[in-house]
């Protein structure tokens, strides 16, 4: 159950920037009120969560639906996530038992039409059982209600959206004479007026800015805005639920099969490539599969269209552009202030209102709708508050980032010559690098260096705009913010631990989370690879020499570079992976300045991070690389993989499970067989008992010490299993091999490693063995390689 909280125009965030949404929506029945499966409907709650990460679920009922909410309920116990309940006939609230005691995070009421009297009662009973409210009013419904008589029944709403619409509305009355278009427009922005002078939060929805009153500018959500605000729907889950609103029930089950089985198997790149159509045409599935099948390799069909080759070519191709969307928008819209952030002349507006015309603004040009939404009422949920909350230590960086940048020399300067834009068109300039771009993508730099906290990190945009600029530290890792203006200074300091902080023009600023990957990871740590990262560049922009602060940042210090980097992915391992960094710890015959570890984890879920310290003390000879991930990726283990190779020094790339030990000899048999081969296996492994694996990870047995004894223990010897393809337990191949054949991506690992094994040996011939050497697997119960709760 959420907490009532409010912040008004005196209210100031440490952070600077919109807190995007984590809620999804989840619809019961279609737009023909036919009901969806309830096996389908928990599909869909578990999809919102798994894949567009969303920490809490509108759940659209209806009295058909009513009836399973207990069920549901619990499902979403179990799936940890809060669920609301969108209600658009008020009359299920009141035959909803026991409210305060249903553990809902508060009530979305979306009235197709307007009793002041039920809707009063609706939201009191509502506070009374603790439950927050927040009010949906479409104007083509509600616009002959008394704005006053309104304002009235809604004073104990938290959050009020006054939309041109609903998009899941049974019930739709566009204007037929010019007279109600206007009384419409007056209705929506009196009723914005009056919730924003009762210090509820109000959200004009429909409207462009030239029919909006210039005291609800703040109050204005535009399409670009809805998706970007905290208070409404992450963009994949909404326009999931438009599109199956209007479907049927086949519709409805394979697109959720389809969606959840992405990243589960090798097999549905079909399923991802042709998913739209089974959206908007599911009866051409299986024809497009069949035509897929036949046409696939066909050249004609692949269209690569060449970037322009010159600034005035670019240039040209600009203006050709501008021009064309300057086509799009109509002359009033391209001359309007507000043409960047406004949706113009949409089809809503054009069908609801058709009797009123777009005008334009004059003014300066208004980059970005940070600069009008300053000053208005906003409602946090206990959710919503919390992530917005900035941790202490965060503020003590941003005055230390402000002091090096102002105090210090840089250490380095990374000049515009020494990098390029990845796959794009580089203009020479000995200035600055130009940005071009004529599509709404990410534009990449390549590595500008190799560097390890703490740094900082500072870089000059301008010239032009774009809608977010920062930088890149793999796929998993994106830290920027968007522009509001034509110009930014942007910094990014990270501390020694690996914690950083983003200041844009010396102020704080809350790094941009994109849709469908969230969460950022806490901390930054081992070697990272800083690209800049620049979205949807509007044409053409600029960026300027980087200035770069090392350590202490009062000298440059070089990373070593190793000869075997060993990779051990370990989410809820951390017991296991404890005896595996001793056994490495404990190799004989080999120089430990050869060698690094590189965990990828996820910080938070276990004790990792106070392993890794541990044995930073106890053994200080092996070096530890971090390579930290955030919690959306705690099962992607070939994503983690592929992303920590970046975070690789070594010639050598070995990729072992975080349940086995090594034999304390075996890098000086690598090492003696390396120079003459490309991939490298041991012979197999054995199979602990769980009373040897109890026995290991209490300390009374030490397997670099009795190695031999402890492997005679067991009977189950695996040897060269997997059809003579060496698995991923322990895979070692040279570095250039795995910057050509990727780990296969799939949260549940599904025959990755021996895949990737067999496209190693069919590539580069076959493997070398290590013969009669065999490494120990410690017992965990189950072949879940993501971690166990026990240490069976």
């Amino acid at each position: 159950m959420a907490d009532d909280i409010k912040t008004d125009s005196g209210h100031q965030d440490y952070f600077r920037g919109a807190l995007p949404p984590l809620r999804g929506l989840v619809l019961c029945s279609n737009c023909h009120e036919i009901p969806f499966p309830l096996t389908s409907v928990k599909k869909w709650i578990r999809l919102n969560n798994r894949v567009f990460k969303v920490e809490k679920i509108d759940l659209a009922i209806d009295r058909n639906t009513v009836a399973h909410l207990g069920e549901l309920l619990d499902f979403v116990r179990n799936e940890k996530i809060a669920l609301s309940l969108r209600v658009t006939d008020l009359q299920v609230i009141e035959e909803l038992p026991n409210l305060s005691d249903t553990g809902l995070h508060d009530i979305f009421l979306t009235p197709d039409s307007i009793d002041n009297k039920q809707m009063k009662a609706c939201i009191s009973r509502c506070k009374g059982a603790g439950l927050p409210v927040r009010v949906q009013l479409s104007a083509s419904c509600a616009a002959n209600s008394c704005v006053e008589e309104l304002l009235d029944t809604l004073h104990l709403a938290v959050s009020v959206n006054v939309v041109l619409a609903d998009a899941f509305s049974h019930s739709q009355h566009p204007t037929t004479t010019l007279g109600p278009c206007r009384r419409i427009v007056d209705w929506m922005n009196a009723l914005v007026c009056g919730l924003e002078a009762r210090e509820i939060e109000a959200n004009l929805i429909g409207l462009p800015y030239c029919h909006v009153t210039e005291a609800n500018y703040p109050n204005v959500m535009s399409q670009t805005q809805f998706f970007s605000d905290h208070q409404h729907y992450a963009k994949r889950s909404y326009e999931l639920a438009e599109k199956v609103y209007t479907g049927g029930i086949h519709r409805m089950n394979k697109v959720m099969e389809s969606l959840l089985s992405q990243g589960m198997s090798l097999h549905t790149a079909i399923d991802r490539a042709v998913l739209p159509w089974i959206l908007d045409h599911p009866r051409l599935y299986a024809r497009v599969w069949m035509f897929h099948k036949f046409t696939r390799h066909f050249a004609f069909l692949k269209k690569d269209v060449p970037l322009p080759e010159n600034v005035d070519a670019c240039e040209v191709e600009l203006t050709k552009l501008r021009a064309k969307q300057q086509q799009a928008m109509g002359p009033e819209c391209a001359r309007c202030k507000f043409q960047r952030i406004c949706d113009h002349e949409t089809e809503i507006f054009t069908l609801q209102l058709p009797y009123l015309e777009i005008k334009a603004i004059a003014g300066e040009p208004v980059a970005s709708p940070v600069k009008v939404s300053s000053g208005r009422t906003r409602y946090y949920d206990a959710l919503d508050d919390a992530r917005r909350k900035l941790p202490e230590h965060l503020k003590a960086l941003a005055d230390n980032a402000r002091d090096i940048i102002m105090r210090i020399p840089p250490t380095r300067e990374i000049p515009v010559h020494s990098y390029e834009i990845e796959d794009h068109y580089n203009p020479p300039d000995d200035a600055s690098k130009r940005w071009f771009s004529f599509s709404n993508c990410e534009l990449l730099s390549t590595v500008l260096t190799r560097v390890a906290p703490p740094f900082t990190l500072g870089l000059t945009f301008g010239g032009g705009i774009a809608a977010h600029i920062g930088f890149s530290f793999g796929r998993h890792i994106k830290i920027l913010c968007p522009m509001i203006d034509y110009s930014h200074k942007l910094t990014l300091h990270v501390d020694k631990d690996g914690y950083y902080v983003l200041l844009r023009d010396g102020a704080q600023v809350r790094p941009t989370e994109f849709d469908g990957s969230p969460r950022l990871p806490v901390r930054l740590s081992g070697v990272l690879e800083p690209r800049i990262s620049v979205h949807n560049v509007d044409g053409f922009m600029i960026s300027q020499t980087i200035m770069l602060w090392e350590g202490d940042a009062t000298g440059f210090v070089q990373i070593p570079r190793v000869k075997y980097s060993i990779i051990i992915v370990s989410t809820r391992y951390t017991r296991r992976l404890q005896a595996v960094l001793l056994s490495l710890a404990h190799q004989k015959g080999l120089d430990p300045a050869c060698m690094e570890v590189i965990v990828a984890y996820v910080p938070g879920i276990d004790g990792t991070d106070d392993l890794i310290e541990s044995m930073s003390f106890a053994h200080p000879h092996l070096r530890i690389v971090r390579s930290s991930f955030s919690e959306s990726h705690v099962h992607s283990k070939g994503f983690m993989i592929n992303e920590s190779v970046h975070v690789a020094s070594g010639e050598w790339i070995i990729l072992m499970d975080s349940d086995i030990v090594a034999p304390p000899d075996l890098f000086e048999k690598i090492d003696a067989v390396e120079s003459e081969t490309h991939f490298i296996a041991p012979d197999g492994r054995k199979m602990l008992t769980p009373e040897m694996t109890g026995r290991i990870l209490l300390g009374e047995v030490r397997p670099w010490e009795e190695f031999d004894a402890i492997a005679e223990t067991t009977k189950d010897y695996r040897y060269r299993e997997g059809d003579g393809i060496p698995c991923g337990f322990f895979q070692c191949v040279r570095r250039e091999i795995m910057d050509k054949i990727a780990y296969h991506e799939l949260d549940h690992f599904e025959a990755s490693d021996w895949i990737f094994a067999r496209d190693v040996v069919n590539t580069f011939g076959k493997e070398t063995r290590l013969e009669e050497v065999a490494v120990l697997h410690m017992d965990h119960g189950g072949r879940q390689w993501y971690g166990t709760a026990k240490h069976r």
